[in-house]
């Protein structure tokens, strides 16, 4: 019964959506009966809104109810979840994902109804503004809405399906299940949430992710709308205010997604380019680039075709990335990928759609769309916002290619696979680096013109701080030794090499050994740039209107994420000499055992033990003292959870001048002791190595070898012995009495093997010298009356990140940098 409401309201919003958009569409092609079809569109937008609401509060009921009869909630949630977790399991599947994104979209819309119908205080030209934009804006959201509701509706027509239901059964999902044909069967117990998602910044990280791809939706809007009735122009004053609530939310987003990396996995950072990070940073930059140009628009009336375009591409972005992470396409190449629901036709035919509707009628207006008084100058600060998208625009492609290259491989390849993330770096970091210094020129300089003395006089003092900083960073840290690469090995230059244009002239070696520290060097710089300047800027804004300095804030904290950016990345330094474990093709780790003590880079770690947490969880606990004498314990949280995937959680302690990142991998993730005959335990020992038998009660160590057996120990002829070793072996019980025992090996000519057992009687132990493992100086023995202790031991990998503080709070400096902005600009929209 539930599921068969739940579908029943979601097909009510669906057509009631499609209701609504239609009603908004004659309200924009007929002005004189606009107020009354705006109110039956306004019905519908309730009706639409009821649907949805239903539909979600049956979704909650279904998983805290704990009804596994259906599909999402047995593989979602389960009995054990605590509260927080069943709540935000609402959202961890596709059908969930897109439920949500519904409910945004249906906020918004609901905030967009409100602006078109709000009169109160508002000028003529406001009220104007509003009756003309309100019913194509409405009509284009509905289109969007209509789209992203007919992903869940589930409707039959036959053999094509409508979308993926969420409230379908367990056996409608799983017909080949044949327990699940069973009347009446249902689960005991539902497959839970994965539980890297069981974490707080899941209850809170994709529903942001969401709104801010629900709030670019509607700059979007408004540039079509602009386009339809041709108001080229007058779409960007009330579209403003959008544009910075989204940019603004998305990248509140994009850092939480970040930082839950960051505390959550183990992989050591906070971004690996994985295709569902760059699905929402790609319509990020696109839109902070089209928000740019609406600013030049409305102050100089240059500027609206990129700002247009921009808006265009910023929400077809959305739609393609949604297409990537939820279609199936990129589940060969990334681990985030969703699950193919059949959705790739929709998702496919949103895609045109949408860029039929944007791009199709920017074209067919193209020429209509009136050209700017006059080219901006130069020396001024439209021109350097227009380059400065250009190149934001151009990082956005390079990220949406790297991420697109699995579906160009298909084309080509029968195994396509993605790109390194070298690529990635290789080429956003010198458009970095221009960005960067735009950011930093862009608020110096003024509107319309600037002399080229006045850009002397406004350079001189961000300049010398630049250069003075820079160059300190230069001398006082490692910055040489940390990006420097080694020199490339000489090439013959043989005229095979010469043809084949692999002979390095001193340019390209000097480059290949240079060139990234070069880069590096002036991204450092550029960063600094656009802190001093913007810094100046803020204070002279600040002093006569604080509510003028929103872009000011804004850019003074992307300097400082730029610099936390650089010094956790480029000093990023392992707390080890690289040879430890090979660990993901990484060296920079170092082993310590339970109860040892390592020092280490001026670390001392203690391997304490185990302990469980609230969850049932094994906690390895580590006591760490720096090398400033500060100590602290070290907790880190791993086990291996139903699905038999290992979970690490690292450890990161924070401090003022940087983080230490912890994270291990102990010995339970490695392959259990081989076990020799029935009863006995067999180890291999290096010479000095001890083991704990029994639980405890024993232990065992090999103390050296004895080459001077007596031979006639041997059950074989003196004379056919050619090997004859022993093993000086060191047994010691509970209460610290210890043994010496002498178990023997030997080979005879005919190579065959001999064993002389070692036996303590009184204690019931055994022991047998099985081999040598002569590379490694270890024996290799086998002990009969007590079992080896599993070993306990940790493979710790811990990094040094330098002011990565500098990241969060640049995050935190920007978000205050959008609000102020947003509401500058709503308030110049209702004036």
């Amino acid at each position: 019964m539930l599921g068969t409401i739940g579908e029943l309201s979601l097909m009510t919003a669906f057509v009631a959506t499609l209701a609504a958009g239609f009603a908004y569409l004659r309200a924009a092609q007929r002005p004189p009966e606009a107020e009354r079809w705006m109110r039956y569109g306004r019905l519908g937008w309730a009706a639409m809104a009821g649907g949805v609401g239903v539909a979600a509060c049956l979704m909650w009921m279904m998983l805290f109810g704990h009804r596994f009869e259906y599909a999402y909630a047995y593989q979602h949630s389960s009995r054990s979840m605590p509260v927080r977790y069943l709540f935000s399991a609402f959202w961890a599947g596709q059908e969930g994902s897109f439920l949500l994104w519904i409910m945004m979209s249906a906020t918004v819309w609901g905030l967009l109804l409100w602006w078109a119908g709000r009169q109160k205080g508002l000028s003529e030209g406001a009220l104007a503004t509003r009756a003309a934009f309100a019913p194509p804006v409405l009509a284009v959201v509905a289109l969007c809405q209509a789209f992203l509701l007919s992903m869940i509706v589930g409707l039959k027509l036959g053999p094509l399906a409508v979308g993926s239901s969420p409230f379908i059964s367990l056996a409608e999902k799983f017909p080949d299940a044949p327990m699940l044909q069973v009347p009446g069967f249902v689960p005991e117990d539902g497959q839970g949430l994965n539980d890297l998602l069981r974490n707080p910044w899941m209850t809170i990280h994709p529903p942001t992710l969401f709104v801010g791809f629900t709030l670019m939706m509607v700059p979007f809007a408004f540039a079509v709308a602009g386009l339809w009735k041709r108001r080229y122009t007058q779409w960007v004053r009330p579209a403003l205010p959008w544009s910075i609530g989204a940019c603004a939310v998305l990248i509140t987003g994009i850092m939480m997604g970040g930082y839950w990396a960051y505390v959550t996995l183990s992989f050591g950072g906070y971004w690996a380019w994985d295709p569902v990070e760059n699905s929402s940073l790609v319509p990020w930059i696109f839109g902070v680039a089209a928000l740019h140009s609406m600013i030049v628009q409305k102050k100089t009336a240059a500027g609206h075709k990129s700002a247009m375009l921009l808006s265009i591409v910023a929400f077809q972005f959305v739609i393609y990335s949604t297409f990537l992470t939820r279609s199936g396409i990129l589940g060969d190449v990334s681990v985030h990928s969703f699950v193919d629901l059949g959705l790739y036709n929709q998702l496919l035919l949103w895609i045109v759609s949408i860029g039929v509707l944007g791009f199709g009628l920017f074209a067919y207006r193209y020429k209509e769309l009136p050209a700017p008084p006059a080219p901006p100058a130069t020396l001024s600060r439209e021109s350097l916002i227009f380059t400065g998208a250009l190149l934001m625009a151009l990082t956005g492609l390079v990220i949406i290619l790297g991420t697109s290259a699995p579906i160009f491989g298909k084309l080509f390849r029968d195994n396509p696979s993605g790109v390194p993330i070298a690529f990635y770096n290789t080429w956003t970091l010198p458009l970095a680096v221009g960005i960067a210094l735009l950011v930093g020129l862009g608020q110096l300089f003024w509107w319309q013109r600037m002399r080229v003395e006045d850009v002397n006089r406004a350079l001189r003092a961000p300049l010398a701080l630049t250069v003075a900083s820079t160059a300190a960073v230069l001398l006082l840290s490692p910055f040489v030794q940390e990006t420097v690469r080694p020199a490339p090995p000489q090439i013959a230059a043989t005229p095979g090499a010469i043809e084949a244009g692999v002979v390095p002239t001193p340019a390209l070696s000097f480059w290949s050994t240079h060139g990234t520290s070069l880069l590096l060097l002036l991204l450092l710089f550029a960063a600094f740039f656009a802190l001093y300047g913007n810094s100046f800027v803020l204070w002279r804004i600040a002093r006569g209107n604080l509510r003028l300095a929103g872009g000011s804030i804004a850019h003074v904290g992307f300097a400082l994420m730029l610099l936390g950016i650089f010094t956790s990345s480029v000093f990023n330094d392992p707390v080890s000499d690289g040879t430890g474990e090979n660990i993901g093709g990484s060296r920079d780790n170092f082993v310590v055992e339970r109860g040892q003590t390592k020092t280490v880079d001026g670390y001392t770690v203690t391997y304490v033990g185990q302990e469980v947490n609230a969850e049932g969880q094994p906690v390895y606990v580590s006591d760490i003292t720096d090398p400033k004498g500060r100590r602290f314990q070290a907790r880190n949280v791993v086990y291996q959870d139903g699905r038999e995937q290992w979970i690490q959680h690292p450890f990161v302690r924070e401090f003022f001048e940087g983080d230490l990142y912890v994270a291990v991998f102990p010995s339970a993730m490695s392959q259990q002791p081989e076990q020799g005959m029935a009863g006995a335990g067999q180890v291999l020992l290096q010479r000095g190595e001890a083991r704990t038998l029994g639980n405890g009660s024993y232990q065992l160590r090999f103390v050296d070898y004895d080459l001077e057996v007596d031979r006639s120990l041997v059950h074989a002829p003196a004379d056919s012995v050619e090997l004859v070793v022993g093993a000086r072996l060191a047994l010691t019980n509970a209460a610290g009495e210890t043994r010496e025992l002498l178990p023997v090996y030997a080979i005879t000519k005919d190579r065959r093997q001999h064993f002389v057992q070692a036996r303590l009687d009184d204690w019931g132990v055994t022991v047998t010298f099985a081999g040598m493992e002569v590379e490694q100086n270890a024996v290799q023995l086998v002990v009969e009356g007590a079992t080896f202790d599993e070993p306990d031991w940790l493979v710790v990998q811990a990094y040094r990140k330098p002011f990565i503080s500098l990241l969060w709070l640049g995050t935190l400096v920007v978000l205050g940098g959008f609000g102020l902005a947003l509401a500058r600009r709503a308030a110049e929209a209702r004036r």
